[in-house]
């Protein structure tokens, strides 16, 4: 598949399902009444340049849009869902992105990251299906509703009997498919790893979220599902590589790291102070051992609020909140 096909599939999810009496605007809007508010007055738009679709609307200020990359944004999502997509053409799409995303020429991209490492591109099996096409009633698909993922990342179901049970999370470099890692949402035995992976070294998953990003700030966390529920980086571990700092300091933004109440987190915290970088104690109660169980908690905002309101860069501060911080660990 080429770079034009698939940019044509993206935008004909909204090209091909608007309102028959869309209006034209000289300036290259196509109008029409946004589905997503009560709007009769033909104050939603969309229009296309090159490669990228934006879409506004000027009554509800719904904003979305698509720009040459291998995701599709749950707002773009909602939108061609509203215009009466139907769910397994939305997902036919997300899946050509998540497979032939490679082929994309890349507008406007800061050369920050992509210079900065080259990672191998991988392929998933066959047989590979996105977790939101399973059954409602599949254990993979309930694990993903329970862990509040669904909607959050195109997550990954492999049916080979050895995946059977595992929620599968790509990880996407420069368009690229690099890796990815399997959670067994339910091991049969203590033999049966949780997670497996293909994880190439110095690897960040969800870099590619804050190349160009005008966000500020970036939230460096241990685990893939605590990114994903916060919008953060992971570094897929305990510890962080002189690759994974150079990737991350590059982004130029303010790095907070949000450790897990664990003594792996502790090792962490050591390399964010080597490193120069913030260090988040947020005041969560007990039980709460890292960022995916405070959204579960808290919900996200609240979260990612606390941990930018706790964060400091302080040496001596970040040593003695340490203490603190864990003799208040969650339960295991």
């Amino acid at each position: 598949m080429h770079h034009h096909e698939l940019v044509d599939e993206v935008h004909r999810l909204l090209r091909d399902n608007l309102p028959i009496n869309a209006g034209k605007t000289p300036s290259g809007w196509t109008t029409f009444n946004c589905p997503m508010c009560s709007d009769k007055r033909k104050r939603g738009g969309v229009i296309q340049s090159n490669s990228k679709i934006s879409y506004h609307c000027f009554n509800c200020n719904f904003t979305t849009g698509w720009s040459p990359s291998p995701r599709l944004g749950q707002k773009y999502k909602a939108l061609a869902e509203a215009l009466g997509v139907g769910a397994k053409d939305i997902h036919s799409v997300v899946l050509n992105l998540m497979k032939y995303g490679e082929v994309l020429e890349i507008e406007e991209v800061d050369d920050y990251v992509y210079s900065a490492a080259d990672f191998k591109q991988v392929d998933l099996p066959d047989d590979c299906s996105l977790v939101e096409d399973l059954d409602d009633n599949h254990k993979v698909k309930q694990y993903a509703i329970e862990r509040g993922l669904l909607g959050k990342f195109p997550l990954m179901h492999f049916g080979d009997s050895m995946y059977n049970a595992r929620l599968v999370v790509p990880f996407l470099y420069n368009n690229k498919l690099v890796g990815w890692t399997g959670r067994h949402v339910n091991p049969p035995n203590k033999e049966t790893a949780k997670y497996l992976k293909n994880q190439q070294s110095g690897y960040v998953f969800n870099i590619d979220r804050f190349v160009n990003s005008e966000r500020d700030f970036v939230i460096v966390t241990e685990g893939v599902f605590d990114a994903i529920l916060i919008d953060g980086v992971s570094v897929l571990g305990n510890g962080v590589t002189p690759e994974q700092a150079h990737l991350i300091d590059k982004l130029n933004k303010r790095v907070i790291l949000c450790p897990d109440r664990d003594e792996a987190g502790k090792d962490l915290i050591d390399k964010a102070i080597e490193l120069g970088w913030e260090v988040s104690f947020p005041p969560w109660k007990d039980g709460i051992k890292d960022a995916a169980d405070a959204v579960e908690h808290y919900g996200r905002l609240l979260t990612v609020n606390s941990i930018i309101k706790y964060a400091t860069d302080n040496k001596i501060k970040i040593q003695e909140r340490t203490g603190l911080f864990f003799s208040h660990k969650a339960h295991t």
